[in-house]
């Protein structure tokens, strides 16, 4: 097992994650091997496996980064589901979502699916967090699951949808639609629990 602290083992990580994402510029996602990550990276191939099962475990990883990346230090501190951290939610999803499709080619379907039902799993890992630290109600862990799921799913869905919209002022209006939705469903929530 390689030691995660050790510089050489974070250099050659950096290393593979850059070549990997060189890579997805110029080729499709299933076109690129683990020798095309390897040539890149000037690594050999056990050296890749002695840092990642496969390529889809480094784009998990590179999707995973690049997400936590984004985060608003309001949004990772946040205690409360309020109207802000809402739309900070929001922006960063769409933004993400745009960022990641404009810069990765996403020709393959194995690859859009996994990016996408990583983005949202993060997604509802956050809003779920952040509800368990929300003091305003006494819900148990599973109606707090139930809440995460259902407010990243109409965060995401929305974001992704204004991908696909060929309309500017939808894109421009998406928390101006989504927030007043997801607010309100929380708060009737809160209401009757």
């Amino acid at each position: 097992m390689v030691n995660q602290e050790d510089p050489r083992v974070l250099r050659t990580r950096q290393l593979i994650r850059e070549a990997f994402r060189d890579l997805l510029h110029r080729k499709g996602f299933d076109a690129i091997t683990i020798k095309d990550i390897a040539q890149e990276a000037t690594i050999n191939r056990a050296t890749f496996y002695a840092h990642f099962e496969d390529k889809f475990a480094l784009l998990e990883e590179i999707t995973e980064q690049a997400f936590h990346e984004r985060f608003p230090e309001q949004v990772a501190n946040a205690q409360e589901f309020t109207d802000e951290i809402c739309n900070q939610l929001i922006l960063m999803t769409h933004q993400y979502i745009v960022d990641f499709y404009r810069i990765c080619r996403m020709d393959s379907k194995s690859m859009a699916t996994l990016v996408d039902d990583k983005i949202q799993k993060m997604l509802q890992q956050t809003i779920e967090s952040i509800l368990r630290g929300d003091s305003h109600h006494e819900a148990d862990r599973h109606h707090i699951k139930l809440m995460a799921a259902m407010t990243s799913s109409s965060i995401y869905e929305a974001a992704h949808y204004c991908l696909n919209v060929e309309e500017k002022n939808l894109a421009g209006g998406l928390v101006d639609i989504v927030r007043p939705y997801v607010m309100n469903g929380l708060g009737l929530y809160r209401k009757l629990h």
